[in-house]
């Protein structure tokens, strides 16, 4: 009997030395775990939305609860303005303006555990995207949509192709676009993605989703966040309908069509029109050049914002709208017609602009700062030909006028510098468009040998270029054929 304890007491002993020392080994890890400091687990970040909107958010969640982040706590290399917050594990990156395109952003932070009371480090890095720009070149064997990256000089393709292309709006159900028959008859319709690769998106020629036709359709623009488009018609639609300028509202994903009228519901000739970014929300200009406002929820209403002017667009990632007229360029904030809480005419707001610069022919960047196309006083300015229907207008920098001899200059905090001068006198300077996070010009310059088109609606020319150039520094990134870059929507 002895033996058989003795031999039991051999066998249990290493198995309690076993327990003992995994015992030890849990409270080791556990006493680790208390003094560990917060790691991150996950980052949520939109990245597409960090460069096109501003007061975008990226959220680092950490494996415990952490104590209040002060802001100097909280570094973001590039270097860019931001506000910080945190709630539990959690902790919320507000960026305050829109990031560069192309970039690595590399985030640090000093957190302390809420329960443990360690101190630590954690780092996360977000990428923004590259995304795809397109220019149209025009040509007697055909129209093409072209693609191309900035961060890629190479990576060029055609993303679509038609006979005559007028006018072209990237959505999410796919492109839309207006091609015009022999006669000159326009249409509408909406082509679906058929690749996609390194280089971007292709889109499918055949069986698109067609929306309308009509003698005439111009002015077409998308709004990326929700989806929907519009477009102007002159002229029968296929129901038989009789346009004159109408603007109408189309959301692809519901099929549904809405008309724009005026405030007391009768016709409203358009001359011109935006989205109000973010929002199915959009504002339009009477051919008296006073200023609507319009809502498809929670029913489709227009009233008048009390001002005229010409449009020169949304400062990017604002709803802050530029104007332009006789008086100068001035800035009115259009956030409550979002917001369903603008109950009074919007106050006007000058915007710096270089001396004598023809106000329809810049692009604010902000209140202090704008994009101007100038020339030197004998430099000859080639107006809109004749044979530009009028009812499609806009802004000098998007009519299709040129300046020869001309440059672009920022004017900022009262001093003017040029990013961008052709290399030949003799260059005509185009249209001049801004990226959607105002990092960019897209710049159309025709050499001398450019010819009109002949399209009779948004023309273009032969011999075009587009010159993508950085805002800040005047570099130009890249160049590619054609001209009607998607930033000038």
């Amino acid at each position: 009997m002895s033996t058989e304890r003795d031999a039991r007491r051999r066998t249990l002993m290493p198995r309690i030395a076993v327990f003992a020392i995994l015992g030890l080994l849990a409270a080791g890890l556990a006493g680790a775990n208390l003094v560990q400091p917060p790691r991150l687990s996950t980052v949520d970040a939109n990245s597409s939305l960090l460069i096109s909107r501003t007061d975008q958010r990226v959220q680092l969640h950490l494996s415990q609860p952490i104590d209040p982040v002060a802001p100097a706590s909280v570094t973001v290399t590039p270097s860019t303005p931001i506000d910080v917050a945190s709630d539990g594990s959690a902790l919320t990156i507000r960026f305050l303006e829109m990031l560069d395109t192309g970039t690595e952003y590399r985030i640090e932070a000093r957190v302390r555990g809420a329960a443990t009371g360690s101190d630590g480090t954690v780092s996360a890095v977000v990428r923004t995207p590259d995304p795809v720009t397109y220019t149209l070149s025009r040509s007697e064997e055909g129209d093409r949509l072209l693609g191309h990256r900035l961060q890629q000089p190479g990576a060029t393709h055609t993303a679509f192709s038609a006979p005559h292309i007028q006018e072209y709006a990237s959505t999410a159900a796919g492109l839309a676009v207006i091609t015009r028959d022999d006669t000159g008859h326009a249409a509408l319709a909406i082509h679906s993605e058929s690749t996609r690769g390194d280089s971007g998106r292709g889109f499918a020629a055949t069986d698109p989703f067609r929306v309308m036709s009509s003698g005439h359709l111009g002015q077409l623009r998308s709004e990326a966040n929700s989806g929907v488009i519009g477009v102007v018609a002159s002229g029968v639609g296929d129901d038989s309908t009789e346009y004159d300028r109408t603007l109408l509202v189309i959301d692809p994903a519901t099929v549904i069509v809405s008309t724009v009228v005026a405030p007391d519901g009768s016709a409203m000739p358009v001359r011109d029109w935006r989205f109000i970014p973010g929002t199915t929300s959009l504002v339009y200009q009477s051919p008296d050049g006073r200023l609507f406002g319009w809502e498809a929820a929670p029913d489709p209403r227009s009233f008048d914002l009390g001002v005229s002017g010409d449009l020169l667009g949304f400062i990017p990632g604002t709803t802050k709208l530029a104007l332009g007229d006789e008086s100068g360029a001035s800035l009115i904030d259009l956030s409550g017609v979002v917001t369903g809480t603008l109950d009074a005419t919007p106050p006007r707001t000058p915007v710096a602009a270089p001396a004598d610069v023809d106000p329809r022919a810049l692009i604010a960047l902000s209140p202090d700062a704008s994009l101007a196309r100038v020339a030197p006083p004998e430099s000859e300015l080639l107006p809109v030909s004749a044979a530009v229907d009028s009812r499609s207008t806009g802004s000098a920098l998007g009519d299709g006028s040129l300046v020869v001899n001309g440059s672009v200059v920022v004017h900022e905090s009262g001093v003017t510098r040029t990013i961008f001068t052709p290399a030949a006198e003799t260059t005509r300077v185009g249209r001049v468009c801004l990226s959607p996070n105002a990092e960019y010009a897209a710049i159309e310059t025709i050499s001398s040998e450019g010819e009109p088109d002949g399209i009779p609606v948004t023309r273009g020319f032969t011999q075009t270029t587009t010159n993508y150039v950085r805002i800040d520094t005047g570099e130009t990134t890249r160049s590619a054929i054609g001209g009607l870059s998607d930033w000038c929507g």
